[in-house]
């Protein structure tokens, strides 16, 4: 019979520590209560009740009430049911429902793996009567989890009054200062998202600043150029339905699940979805700039690290996959391409090897024997410094001497690495802690145009992820396209049930 619930293993080890055959846990009707009051809430978590059983226990829990003599049968199932919710639903808060390495194979984030003896656990909570207290202590404790629940709440508000009417309009453009029936239609349609909009004249159909100022905090929530101007690409963001908006923040409820509660005092946090870098430092954001990512070919992966030092004046030696997919090809179009680069072909020792002696088309098919070195300079494709945080997927973060692509809304460039737009900021930031490296010093170690590694003192840890959906403290929620197609197997497993109630 235990084969047909989740946790058979851990079902048997409870109930096998009494001696008994069978001595049931759930003699409390307070915590019976309580795991039902949650469970009937738990879609605020972005899960599925009904993969709590949760109707189940409704019809069985009402049919041993209504019966003089319950049968025996029932309490037993009634009793492991319990369990089995209880368990799974504590397992899939405390850690995520799915498995992230099996959902997206370029998560490696720093897991969140809460180390929990399960049968003490429940014995202390049953004994103490305290289900919905541990249950919610097992969440995530980061803010931005916190911040996205409520946000889930309100868009599932949302969607039980029938969402929101789709939006179009018979003009090309709607811009401010511009007199139009479909006016009164924007405004309706922002208000249910972004609240009442209030308008400076007695006409409706007058687009004026109150309404610009709306359309411009929509285009900045759902990471469109922020200009006012209602286009094609705005409409379209205005359509998205609802039902895929609360999908996107349960996914993104999901990831954070996965997620360690400990991201370091200090740390750096990269949302490549969102083309952005945080420096975080207790808890508040001191430092942030904007990024460009991995092309969707060319994904920046999902991983933790650690930041252990800096190189000023960097050279690049060409990545493998760069070196193939882009050099080589380069130089067989054009043989002044690494001249022009001030790129060094060298030997795996460091010398000098002459590029006119090399067979290029062979080495496009046969493998390069050699490296490829771009010196340190202002043109040198890492800009004037990198920052270093070990790691297997051959990604760090950089500067670039490209910098009109950080002007760009969607800035997915990059062949994997993070270039940023502030890096001497973030220098300098980094740096706080080793004595006698300020800005000044820094101006003084660049005009040397020589490399030049330093050491931090206080390394950082550094994550890399992937979140299309969030909410600020003030309650406002953000989405972001999902560049590289990361939400909709999440979904797919967040809506698979691991068995059917049919089952039990």
């Amino acid at each position: 019979m235990l084969d047909a619930y989740y946790q058979p293993d851990l079902i048997s080890e409870l109930y096998r520590k009494s001696g008994k055959m069978f001595s049931p846990l759930w003699r409390e009707r307070e915590n019976i209560d309580q795991l039902m009051d949650f469970l009937r809430e738990v879609h605020l978590e972005g899960l599925n009740p009904e993969d709590y059983h949760m109707s189940k226990l409704e019809l069985l829990m009402e049919k041993i009430v209504d019966s003089r003599t319950p049968d025996t049968e029932d309490l037993a199932e009634l009793e492991l049911l319990l369990t089995d919710s209880y368990l799974l639903l504590a397992s899939h808060l405390g850690s995520g429902k799915t498995d992230s390495e099996t959902i997206d194979p370029q998560w490696h984030a720093i897991h969140r793996n809460p180390d929990v003896d399960w049968v003490s656990f429940v014995d202390s909570t049953l004994r103490h009567r305290v289900v919905k207290e541990t249950l919610q202590s097992l969440t995530p404790s980061h803010r931005e989890y916190s911040n996205l629940k409520k946000a889930l709440a309100k868009y599932v508000a949302i969607e039980e009054k029938g969402g929101w009417d789709s939006f179009n309009t018979s003009l090309r453009k709607l811009e401010k200062g511009i007199n139009h029936p479909d006016v009164a239609l924007l405004r309706t349609r922002l208000s249910v998202t972004q609240g009442d909009i209030t308008f400076d004249s007695i006409n409706e159909n007058y687009f004026d600043e109150a309404l610009h100022q709306h359309v411009v905090l929509f285009q900045m929530r759902n990471g469109l150029t922020a200009d006012g101007v209602v286009g094609r690409g705005t409409i379209d963001a205005l359509n998205i339905p609802v039902e895929e908006r609360v999908a996107s923040i349960r996914a993104n409820l999901e990831r954070w699940r996965w997620l360690s509660d400990d991201l370091g005092d200090r740390h750096i946090l990269v949302n490549i979805a969102n083309f952005e870098l945080l420096l975080i430092e207790n808890g508040e954001t001191i430092f942030k700039t904007e990024a460009i990512v991995g092309r969707p070919y060319r994904r920046t992966p999902v991983f933790s690290s650690r930041m252990t030092y800096l190189v000023f004046n960097p050279d690049w030696t060409i990545p493998p996959t760069i070196l193939r997919n882009d050099v080589i090809p380069a130089v067989i179009n054009n043989p002044n391409y690494l001249n022009q680069r001030r790129m060094r072909v060298i030997t795996r020792s460091g010398e000098n090897v002459d590029p006119s002696a090399i067979d290029w088309q062979r080495a496009a098919t046969s493998g390069f024997p050699y490296m490829i070195r771009q010196d340190p300079g202002p043109d040198n494709a890492l800009g004037l410094v990198k920052f270093m945080f070990p790691n297997h997927h051959n990604v760090y973060i950089h500067d670039t001497p490209s910098r009109e692509l950080f002007r760009q809304t969607e800035r997915s460039f990059s062949s994997g690495c993070i270039r940023i737009n502030q890096p001497m900021k973030l220098a300098e930031i980094l740096l706080d802690t080793n004595p006698g490296w300020d800005m000044q010093r820094i101006n003084q170690t660049l005009a040397e145009k020589r490399s030049r590694t330093v050491h931090l003192q206080r390394p950082v840890p550094v994550h890399l992820l992937y979140l299309t959906a969030w909410a600020d403290d003030e309650g406002i929620v953000y989405f972001r396209r999902d560049i590289y197609n990361r939400d909709e197997p999440l979904l797919i497993a967040l809506r698979q049930s691991t068995k059917s109630d049919e089952e039990i």
